[in-house]
């Protein structure tokens, strides 16, 4: 089980550091590619995303936004977008992985989470 307290205290340590910037309100968090990639299990970027650390990592950031939103479960009731960016100023973005919820036919009371990769 991943200690979730640590791992925020990391994330507050990234923002710190400028690697990180989480906008609770605007429902979304802009992060260096190399600090995505260094938060995903694997060796590269290949393996990231063939075994979906990286969907992993996106996702940890999104509940470390719902904590710093203090709205708890009902902040992942709704979308939200991480946006990587170049580390080098000015940060341009290079994807965004948006998270999108939605409600499943056959069980209108759940929602699953769907990840859309835009390229810039």
């Amino acid at each position: 089980m991943l200690p979730w307290l640590d791992y925020f205290m990391m994330l507050r340590t990234y923002e710190r550091e400028g690697y990180l910037e989480v906008q609770p309100k605007k429902r979304e968090a802009y992060i260096t590619l190399p600090a995505i990639h260094a938060m995903s299990e694997g060796d590269d970027i290949t393996s990231q995303l063939q075994n979906g650390s990286i969907i992993e990592t996106a996702n940890r950031i999104y509940a470390f936004a719902a904590w710093c939103s203090q709205e708890g479960a009902k902040y992942m009731d709704r979308n939200f977008a991480l946006h990587v960016v170049k580390p080098e100023l000015p940060h341009d973005l290079i994807y965004t992985l948006l998270i999108t919820k939605r409600r499943q036919w056959w069980r209108p009371w759940k929602k699953t989470s769907r990840i859309e990769t835009i390229m810039y």
